[in-house]
């Protein structure tokens, strides 16, 4: 900031002192010499704390906004996950007390709410059941299904999570990722070399591609190559060595396979490793630990089934490859995109350690600017423009006044958020329940 209100100063400056000059030689004319004062001197700028003041009073001033935008969110697909890296941050009274941050999303990876606990799972019953009565008073359908970490299923048979989310009857699921996430618990070392080749595994065991969709992509990575190799026709070795993991994942759909398909994969994958061992004679597996893992393991595999009737794939535009028209898929099952969310999450709170009250105003700021950053995906508009600002105020006027001018919008996919409801948000959720206990 320093460098670049150096630079400015020096521009304005010589702005000033050209203009001087062209006016000192237009004026030879004249007999009465002209007087041209110094221009104004350097002022360095404020100490950080007062930019830290400045913004923490722009963000108070936009309280209501903030949290119109987090609390007019919705989704048909929700994701519930926990984290534990931004709590690495908080000083005072709230860095001894919080354990985990919760976080709900939806497809599209925007955050419906994001609050801190004293642990994982606890004393969530007021976020989830705030989010039914956010969905209940908007007249909201209740979600196809909510994707979780942990606490899918019961042998009681009602899930903890389902519980919480009293009376949805929305399909509770696990997410693979921590499903697979689980087995290197029974892994001796991640240091061994067939670790990373063993992880990527279990995956292939849980999902097949859509060969329809495969055989689209194929077609259309077939004519790419005629083009570019003179008309001559790949082999399929080297077809399938064109399609990379990217294109995959973009243009094709997963399913889940069945249940016993899944667990004589898995067994079968487990049965191929069990004995590799490393150039030292190290193993891969760890045997008692691995078979206590899979053995606890087995009972979820019914949880990580696709929920029925659900579309998990949303088309959000298409590409041209090889003269061939595909698809360009999102996905909605799992909770990566909340994975996502929680790397940016500690980006929120700037430096090493910040108090309760900074905490709070950098939370309301960072998820409303991260949900509007992802209001593109979430509505497809044509003409959408490519203006890039989180001012609620600024751009709901400019919608506004553009409607009233031009009779249409110029900005499109702005939606302004309805009135922020009475839900507790971060740092005001667990301390509300401090003061509730």
């Amino acid at each position: 900031m320093e460098e670049a209100h150096s630079e400015e100063w020096a521009w304005q400056t010589i702005r000033y002192l050209s203009d001087c000059e062209r006016h000192k030689k237009m004026a030879t004319f004249i007999p009465s010499a002209a007087v041209y004062l110094p221009p104004p001197t350097f002022r360095p700028l404020p100490l950080a704390q007062w930019f830290e003041t400045f913004h923490s009073n722009d963000i108070l001033s936009h309280l209501d906004e903030m949290k119109g935008v987090i609390t007019s969110t919705y989704g048909r697909i929700l994701k519930m996950d926990s984290t534990k890296k931004i709590t690495k941050k908080l000083a005072g009274g709230i860095g001894d007390s919080a354990a985990w941050m919760s976080n709900i999303g939806n497809e599209f990876g925007r955050v419906l709410n994001s609050v801190l606990t004293s642990g994982e799972g606890a004393g969530l019953e007021e976020l989830c059941q705030g989010v039914v009565t956010l969905y209940k008073n908007a007249g909201q359908a209740e979600p196809e299904a909510i994707y979780v970490d942990r606490d899918c299923c019961s042998q009681s048979g009602v899930s903890s999570v389902a519980k919480l989310f009293h009376p949805w009857q929305s399909a509770v699921r696990l997410d693979s990722f921590h499903f697979m996430r689980r087995f290197n618990c029974g892994l001796t070392t991640e240091h061994n070399p067939l670790y990373g080749i063993f992880c990527a595994k279990p995956s292939s065991c849980i999902f097949a591609w859509d060969q329809e969709d495969v055989q689209r992509l194929k077609e259309a990575k077939r004519a790419e190559w005629k083009s570019s190799h003179s008309g001559h026709t790949p082999t399929e070795e080297q077809l399938m060595a064109t399609i990379s993991p990217g294109e995959l994942k973009r243009h094709c759909r997963r399913r889940t396979r069945g249940v016993e398909e899944i667990r004589g994969m898995i067994s079968g994958l487990l049965e191929s490793v069990w004995d590799l061992t490393d150039t030292t004679g190290l193993r891969l597996v760890s045997h008692d630990s691995m078979r206590h893992v899979w053995e606890v393991q087995q009972k979820h595999l019914e949880c990580l089934q696709d929920p029925a009737g659900v579309a998990l794939y949303t088309k959000v535009g298409t590409l041209q490859k090889g003269g061939k028209e595909l698809d360009i898929l999102r996905c909605g099952r799992g909770s990566s995109s909340l994975e996502s969310f929680h790397r940016h999450q500690c980006a929120f709170i700037p430096g090493w350690r910040c108090n309760a009250v900074h905490t709070q105003m950098y939370m309301l700021e960072g998820v409303s600017r991260w949900n509007m950053g992802r209001a593109k995906e979430a509505v497809d508009v044509e003409g959408a423009s490519t203006l890039r600002s989180f001012d609620v105020r600024l751009m709901s006027h400019l919608s506004n006044l553009s409607q009233r001018v031009l009779g249409s919008t110029l900005v499109p996919e702005f939606t302004p958020p309805g009135k922020p409801t009475s839900e507790r948000i971060a740092v005001e959720y667990l301390l509300g329940r401090d003061q509730q206990r």
